[in-house]
This record gives structure tokens, sequence and C-alpha cells, in this order.
């Protein structure tokens, strides 16, 4: 690759010493052994060009080699070839060129290359020469691609653990929740502030405020359970989650967070009441007013089903719940002659739903189960 020198050092007007050159190929060398980078220089006029050690060495390719414009570009990635085979083309039409794209080396391996290149003018107005750049950026596209692949797994797990991932500002107020939007059908503008809380039901609101205030102010993670007024009109529990990205300094970037649904408190509402002669006990009590659905307490029929989906045994289930095996009995019995206690028949069923199932008490339908 011819070169010139680039540096002189002016004779010494002390010592007399003769001024001594400094090859521009010792800093040619110098970049090429620090970095991934090679270069090259043509008569754009011919297909042979001179190409540095660090050329050859990127492309993977004997130096002894005679390097042409044609082979070159037989080793772009064919699903690169359509937009980037014309760089020659281009260069000789007297435009400059900045390209990035993979090249297939004869050993067979993938890398990914930057090419700058420039055109010099003849006498006589034409392109004349070519002369450019390449850079070996593969590490910086796998590290990309990494970083991509990390970035998709974060959003499989959050589409299969949350119903709503969101962000907010470094003050607390919301800035990316177009979930939240979809979920309550709350606009962008009513959730601002702390317009958000109004989709939260009246009596988890004060509760809910205080919990996000205290974290925001305190720079501390934020984890509480409320129920949210659904875009259907029914309220359904959520755990919601965040925490603060902090900048190096410490200061507060932004939140990030999640709201989960919370498996068996789906719904919350007046439950519609038993009038059937068959209801047990537990419906009874279900039945009355004010019972949130929330709340609402299981039939002896889907404790036994319950039980029997999560293979959970009597004694399993008694201990889970704190109850005797004798009060559980009584509670499956849909003839037992006992009222059971409303704090008994919850506690079992917490049990079972912490066991993996859903209680679903649907108006005008019979109560039932499934896996939560």
């Amino acid at each position: 690759m011819p070169t010139r020198g680039l540096m002189r050092r002016p004779a010494s007007t002390e010592t007399g010493a003769s001024p001594r050159t400094v090859s521009s190929r010792h800093f040619l060398r110098l970049v090429e052994d620090t970095g991934k980078v090679g270069f090259w220089s043509a008569d754009l006029r011919t297909e042979r060009l001179d190409a540095s050690l660090g050329l050859y060495r990127i492309l993977g390719l004997d130096p002894a080699s005679e390097m042409t414009f044609g082979f070159g570009l037989d080793m772009i990635h064919p699903e690169d070839q359509p937009a980037h085979r014309d760089q020659i083309a281009v260069l000789r039409s007297g435009q400059p060129i900045s390209r990035e794209f993979r090249i297939i080396r004869p050993d067979r391996t993938q890398r990914w290359i930057l090419h700058h290149a420039e055109v010099i003018f003849g006498a006589d107005g034409l392109p004349s020469q070519g002369m450019g750049v390449v850079f070996d950026v593969t590490e910086r596209h796998d590290a990309m691609n990494a970083l991509m692949q990390r970035h998709d797994r974060l959003n499989a797990l959050i589409a299969a653990t949350a119903s709503v991932f969101w962000v907010n500002k470094a003050n607390g107020e919301p800035s990316e929740m177009p979930q939240w939007m979809a979920l309550t059908g709350q606009t962008h503008a009513q959730m601002q502030g702390l317009g958000w809380l109004d989709a939260v039901h009246p009596d988890d609101r004060t509760r809910t405020q205080a919990a996000w205030m205290t974290a925001v102010e305190h720079t501390e993670p934020y984890n509480t359970d409320y129920r949210v007024l659904c875009a259907d009109g029914i309220y359904r529990w959520f755990n919601a989650r965040g925490a603060p990205v902090l900048n190096r300094d410490g200061s507060v970037r932004e939140w990030v967070g999640v709201c989960l649904k919370m498996p068996g408190r789906s719904r919350y509402g007046a439950p519609m009441p038993r009038t059937d002669a068959a209801a047990s006990p537990a419906a009874a009590v279900a039945a009355q007013p004010g019972t949130s659905s929330v709340d609402e307490l299981p039939t002896a029929g889907q404790i036994r089903a319950a039980r029997g989906l999560t293979g959970l045994s009597k004694d399993d289930l008694a201990a889970a719940a704190k109850v005797s095996v004798s009060t559980l009995n009584r509670l499956e019995d849909p003839a037992s002659s006992v009222r059971p206690r409303p704090d008994t028949l919850l506690a079992v069923r917490r049990a079972l739903e912490e066991a993996g199932v859903e209680f679903i008490f649907e108006p005008g339908k019979k109560p039932g189960i499934r896996e939560a």
C-alpha cells in the first residue's frame, strides 16, 4: 500500500542533528495492531487494489494473495449482496461510501464490517483514485444482539407473568402505561398525576396512594395489593410491584413495575343469591348482602372439587388452612346441619388458592373452579 511520510522532526538548532523521518507505515502498523482496522487504496480504472495487512487479517486472507475489487465484493453475505454490491460502482461515479454489512470469510466464519471510502479526482476532473478504511465491528453487533436477546426474554417474561407493565417518571407520575390504559379504559390525560388512582377501588385508594408516595419519597421498592376497575366494569385484584431505576449518582431516573393478576381474587361485586333448596350452608352465607365476591365463600362441591384438582389430602388441606379434619369433613358435606363460620370457609379457600385453584362465581351460573 503506497504511503508517504506523515511527520518530520525539524532539525535541532542547538545540536545541529539531522532531521528524523517517521514513516506513515509505522503509524499504520500501530493503528492496525491496536484495533481491528484495515486500509486499501486503488486505481479506480483497474480491478486490483493494494491492501494493508490489517485488511487481509479482517478478511481472513493470505497476505501473499492478490486482492481485487471483485473478490472483495464476492465475500459480502448473500443477504447483504443486493444492497451493498454496488460500492465500487458508486466510487467510480465519484461518490463516497459508508456501509455496514456482513462478509463470509474463506474459513466460512461470518464477520460484520464497517467500510468508509473516499474518491480522489484526477486532473481531468474524473474519479481517479480510491482509498478506504475497513473496521471489524463484529463484537459490537454481538453485544447488540445479546442485549436484544435479553430484552426479548424480559418482554416474554413480562407477557407471561404480568397483566400490566408500567414506567413512571422520577417524581412518580405516569410516563409509559399503555397496558394500564387498555386494562382500565383510562386515557393518557386521565391517568396523569394521581389520576390513575381513580381506577382503584375507593376502599383501597387511600392505602394505595400512601404506599406509592412512601416508596417515591424514600426511593424504596413498591409492593401493594388493590382492586382495579377494569374496562369491562368489573373490579379485579392486582398485586402492584415497582422499583426505582437509579443513575450513577444515586438519583432516580425512572420507576418501572408490573401489575400481577392475583389468582383466586378475580372479581369484586355483589354476589348473586342462591334461591334453590339445595344450597349449602356455605352458599347461604355467601349470598348474604354485603359479601364481596373476592371474599365469596366456597360451596361444599367447590371444596371437594378443588381438593381433587390439587391432589391435597384432607390432612394436608386441614393443616394448610389451620382447621381440623372434622371441620373439613363438615365443610365438604352439603347436607351438614352445622353452619360453618365464614372465616373458616375463607381460610380453606385461601389454602386451595395457594395450591393453584381459582374459584369462579359468575352471575347466573353455578359456582365452579379451575386451575389458576
